[in-house]
């Protein structure tokens, strides 16, 4: 039996990441608590809390335009990339944060506080 190759999920993972980070996606909130979704081309990536309870780690769902689940990616099936600066475990955390920030309008909220507070 060979390896299943992860090296695709890897790269997409690390660029979703870098994208949310410079925030250069439009994150949005979904029905659900806790969990964010992006259309990415047809597709739409959503990442929130894994099912697991146990498991608090953020899973990445890549979904069909009807909104099947293709495809759900957590840090456990990612292979570390070496010399990386990150754990994958910090780049899903990073990207969770970071899309929740965006979808919520954390930012703007906290500049117009900023600015109330002067």
């Amino acid at each position: 039996m060979h390896a299943l190759d992860r090296s695709r999920d890897a790269i997409f993972v690390e660029r979703l990441h870098a994208k949310t980070m410079a925030r250069g996606l439009n994150w949005a909130l979904t029905e659900h608590e806790g969990r964010y979704q992006v259309h990415v081309g047809e597709f739409i990536i959503e990442i929130g809390e894994g099912g697991d309870a146990e498991h608090a780690d953020p899973e990445i769902l890549i979904c069909k335009p009807d909104g099947r689940a293709l495809e759900v990616l957590t840090p456990d099936i990612l292979p570390e990339a070496p010399g990386a600066g990150l754990s994958r475990r910090e780049i899903f955390a990073q990207t969770y944060e970071g899309a929740r920030r965006i979808a919520l309008r954390v930012d703007s909220i906290l500049d117009n506080l900023i600015q109330n507070l002067l």
